[in-house]
Formats: structure tokens, sequence, C-alpha cells
């Protein structure tokens, strides 16, 4: 029995040594940086050495101690400004990072404490980085600006970004850079980095990188939305108060459909066609402020012909509905329903049943909790076709569609 006990507690410290080494939580085991996005799987730990204690928590360049981290190693794609953004999967989470130049004998530099940072933030937020709007260099510890100020690169020159999580262990980011764009040029350059981080993971030739963002419309900021992602596989992906999302896929011709909003945001529901000879898919949902008179065409919430029953795709924007009604309490709308009736007249059946279309839509938010008199509905019949003479199946199903349209937003209980 004693025997069996050790065994399985050897065990489980090897397989814990192993995940935390392999999330690169040392200096001498950095995650060379191939591609400008990178997420990460979950961080736990500070890996077999602490570089990082002792520190004054007042000093604003350098972490008070290292607890859950991850080591970059960047090479400057080109003499640009460089920018970039640490968005947590989670905001439960709180990421500081420090970014420092590459030198020989950079590990043991920072050992000996030897280095001082280019940038760093340790502000308590979920998002950071560096922006053009940032107006420090570095900030210190607490509730300050969540972005430091950007730093200008040279091609070739090498960087060190080491980011931690002092809140928990387990949490996710996803790292974004961004340079300006590229100029053409005639051959291209290879970097040189030194034998010591040079372990790179190659591109799998047959995969495919998906990145979603959902930003502010006006401001361009990350915005922490719910909603979901229908078509990127075979289960409905669920957005769940997140600015970004990553996942690697076979490569496919594919056509998805993100439906995303937040609080204080008009919900949207945005197509996406991925072609199969895509190695990087950059998908960018840009959320506008709710404002009284704006409509949103749910594009999934169809039904079957000449019936109000939903189709089973219905469900994630459904789903994607009710979470935009639970963020934003204020808002009160109108369920407008459609058919497809091209040629015909509108007839009082076409009125009835783009009547029972929106009262459906109106039912399933009622029967999840929503007050019955925040939602007003009607049917317009085929008046509002998409395609008036429809020639293909898709378009006859996009005619039977439901828009919402934001009647208020000053919505009050009375109690």
């Amino acid at each position: 029995m004693f025997q069996k006990t050790i065994i399985s507690l050897l065990t489980f410290l090897f397989l814990l040594f192993t995940e935390v080494i392999g999330q690169n939580a040392d200096c001498d085991k950095m995650f060379i940086l191939k591609d400008t996005i990178y997420h990460t799987k979950a961080i736990s730990g500070f890996g077999a050495k602490k570089e990082f204690s002792g520190n004054a928590l007042e000093d604003s360049k350098t972490f008070e101690k290292e607890q859950n981290s991850i080591w970059y190693f960047i090479v400057g794609k080109e003499d640009a400004v460089l920018t970039f953004d640490i968005i947590a999967e989670s905001k439960q989470d709180d990421w500081d990072f420090i970014l420092y130049e590459y030198s020989k004998g950079f590990c043991k530099k920072v050992a000996n404490n030897e280095l001082v940072a280019l940038r760093s933030n340790l502000s308590r937020s979920p998002i950071t980085g560096l922006s053009r709007k940032g107006k420090e260099s570095f900030v210190g510890a607490g509730v300050n600006a969540n972005y430091s100020r950007p730093i200008r690169v040279k091609k070739g020159a090498r960087y060190v970004l080491v980011v931690n999580n002092p809140k928990r262990a387990g949490g996710k980011h996803t790292l974004i850079l961004h340079y300006p764009k590229k100029k053409k040029v005639k051959a291209p350059v290879k970097t040189i980095v030194e034998k010591k981080v040079e372990k790179e993971i190659e591109a799998i030739p047959d995969k495919l990188r998906f990145t979603l963002e959902v930003k502010d419309l006006s401001s361009g900021d990350s915005v922490l939305a719910f909603g979901s992602i229908a078509g990127l596989t075979k289960a409905v992906i669920a957005l769940n108060d997140q600015a970004s999302f990553t996942k690697e896929l076979t490569k496919k011709n594919r056509s998805i459909l993100v439906d995303a909003s937040a609080k204080g945001y008009m919900l949207v529901s945005q197509a996406f066609k991925i072609g199969k000879n895509k190695v990087n898919f950059l998908a960018e949902v840009k959320l506008e402020k709710i404002e009284a008179g704006k409509k949103v065409n749910l594009k999934n919430i169809q039904f079957y012909g000449n019936r109000y029953d939903f189709l089973p795709k219905a469900t994630s924007s459904l789903r994607a509905l009710l979470s935009f009604m639970e963020q934003n309490p204020t808002v009160a709308i109108e369920v407008e329903g459609h058919v497809n009736g091209p040629g015909q007249k509108n007839s009082k059946d076409y009125q009835e049943l783009s009547y029972n279309r929106a009262y459906a839509v109106k039912a399933y938010l009622i029967k999840k909790g929503i007050a019955k008199d925040r939602i007003d509905f009607k049917g317009y019949g085929n008046s509002q076709m998409l395609y008036p003479s429809p020639k293909s199946p898709y378009q006859e199903s996009a005619n039977r569609r439901v828009e919402i349209k934001i009647t208020s937003n000053e919505y009050h209980t009375g109690n």
C-alpha cells in the first residue's frame, strides 16, 4: 500500500513538473514567437526556477515575485513602433508584464537582477500591453493605467517578454503583437538567434489558425463579450466574457457565424467565410453602443418552411439574444418576423406566419426569465424580404428571418 502511494505521488509530481516546463515558465525555456498571435494553455507555477522574488511592491520595473509565468522570445520583424495586447480569457485574471532587450548571457543577468526593463505594467487588470495611448513606460501595482507606452524596435533586434499572473493559477491569455503593414520586399530576411533559444515549433502545413477579436467600433479597444461561434467546429463554441478566441483547425472551406454582445453594446451577428488556402484568419467583430432605433439581423434564428418552429441551428443565436437582454436590463426590444414569399401578395397567412415567428422568439425569452413588457413583436409577412427573387435555398432561408430592433434603453421595472 505504501509503495503504491509513493508511486502515485511520484507520477503526479512528474506530470506536474512536465506541465510547468511545457508552459515555458523559465528563462532558459522561452517560447519563441513566430507569429503575431499566440493563445496560451493554462499557466500555473513559475517552472523549475523562480527568477523574481523578494522585490519591493512599489518597484514598477519588476515583479514582487514570480507566481504563474510564461517567457516569450520576440525578434523584431521590421523597424517599427511595437504595440501589443495581452488579453485574459477570464476577467478573474491579472496579467502583468516586463519587456527586456535580449543580450548574451541574458538569463544569468536576470537571475542576478542586473537588467533594467524597457517597459512594464503591473496594474491590476485582465487586459494590458503597450498602446499608442499609453503615457508611462513603467506602470506600478494597483489600480492604474492598463497600458504602457509603445516602444520603437529594430528589425532583427531581440526582446524578451515575461508575463506573470499574481492573482491565480490556471489562467490563460492571448498575446497579440502589432506592427505596421509590411512593405513588399524582394527576398525574405532570416534572423539568426542564439542556439540556446533555437527550439522553434514549425508551423503544421495542413493547419489553419483562426483568431476572433472583439473590439469597440469607435475606439478600437478590446471588449469582453458574450456570445457564440457557429460553424467553426461541429459543436457551437461559447464566448464567455472574452475579448479574443484562437483555435487551430484543419484546412478546409468554412462558413461561420459569430454572435457577440457586451454590456452597453449592440448585439452583432456577423458571418465570415474562410478559404481552405488560408494559414491565419483574423475575424474582427466591432461592437457599437446601444441606441434606440438600431436593428440587428440574427441570421441563424431561422424556421422550417411554412412553420414557426425553429431550425436546430437557431439555438446559438437565441442564447446570444438572451445573453444580450440579461447583460442590458434597461433595454426594450421589438422582435420583427419575416417570411419567404417571392412573387406573392402579402396575404393574411403570410402576416400570421411572420407574427407567430416573432412571438416564438418572445416566448423563448419569457421562458428564460426576461420580463414580457420588455419585448414587443410584429409580423411583416413578405413585405421586407432580403431577396425579393431568391435564386438559392440560402436566399430563401435568409428571407425567413427575425430582426431585433431597440425600442428603448431606459426600461425600468418600477420596483
